[in-house]
């Protein structure tokens, strides 16, 4: 019998709450100025943690401008679904400003983590990757020598993964791994690039998650962070098949993402889930979304499922 999957009533569109949201954020009128009040309520409550995040918006634009065309592979399409509307961004993930905004909203994302606790975002942010990289970790067993972090946006979490495996190399007396990132906004990979200033990462790659254009069986770990509460289900299907593909046997792949069981989300005050619901298309199909029966159908086995923090799961498992 397959598990019943938890998801907030907030994002079941079917009945209740979530069909009043639902309702909201279908009047055309209504969308632009809850995108404008989602935009300024997240920028407010950065800076006033100590995230400077139009000054940083303006210096990353200075600095990954010249660099675009050198990360951009041409005449890439992307699909249909990740052009709609994400983060408030009229754009979605196609535009600079999503692109130099990216590490400051990743950064106010990790101290919502631990309201209670005064954290500095760099803090806030190891805490939340090395949570991350501790559930993955007693899969290893092998040496990692090639990891692929897929929709790696501005690369904070290529970079934190690059980092942990370097460390594990060293504890291990291993050779370090190859670490690449790949994703579909170029802009996001030109303002990756800029950010990685002491060279961790090894490459960035344009592509979409689920055609990679890499070779079968030549990746030891993959690593899929935030990334699926912002696909239709279609393609989460394609993206895990694809890791499935990459990955040699005895392979891992980590994913975390939004927790269905977190008490947080299940409880979230009915303005914050509106705003969330506005910004993420794709927000119910993930929460409607059997993430275990998805990814053993796809192959994966020996399944590690642990919430890493309030909000997340961390999802483990072997090719």
């Amino acid at each position: 019998m397959k598990a019943v999957v938890q998801r907030p009533q907030w994002a079941d569109s079917s009945q209740g709450l979530g069909r009043w949201i639902e309702r909201l954020i279908s009047i055309g009128l209504l969308r632009r100025p809850l995108f404008f009040q989602a935009r300024q309520l997240i920028i407010r409550t950065a800076e006033r943690n100590g995230i400077p995040w139009r000054a940083r918006r303006t210096l990353l634009r200075q600095m990954a401008g010249p660099v675009l065309s050198d990360v951009t592979t041409p005449g890439l399409v992307p699909p249909d679904y990740y052009r709609v509307r994400f983060h408030a961004y009229e754009q979605g993930n196609l535009c600079w400003q999503a692109a130099t905004e990216a590490e400051q909203a990743t950064d106010a994302m990790a101290l919502r983590i631990w309201p209670a606790e005064t954290l500095s975002p760099l803090t806030a942010q190891t805490r939340l990757r090395d949570a991350i990289h501790q559930v993955v970790d007693p899969l290893l067993s092998a040496p990692v020598q090639r990891a692929l972090d897929l929709g790696c946006s501005v690369g904070v979490s290529t970079q934190h993964l690059s980092r942990w495996l370097r460390l594990r190399a060293q504890v291990r007396q291993e050779s370090p791994a190859r670490v690449q990132g790949l994703d579909l906004s170029p802009e996001m990979l030109a303002v990756a690039r800029v950010r990685d200033d002491e060279g961790v990462v090894d490459s960035w790659l344009h592509a979409a998650a689920e055609n990679t254009g890499l070779e079968d069986c030549s990746v030891d770990l993959i690593s899929l962070q935030f990334v699926c509460h912002e696909l239709p289900q279609n393609a989460i299907h394609a993206v895990l098949a694809e890791a499935f593909r990459l990955l040699r046997p005895g392979g891992a792949l980590v994913m975390v993402d939004q927790d269905p069981a977190s008490s947080v989300l299940q409880h979230l005050p009915v303005a914050v889930a509106t705003l969330l619901k506005s910004t993420e298309p794709y927000i119910e199909q993930y929460f409607s979304l059997d993430m275990a029966d998805a990814l053993q159908s796809a192959g994966f086995r020996n399944l590690r499922i642990e919430a890493c923090d309030p909000r997340h799961r961390v999802i483990a498992c072997l090719r």
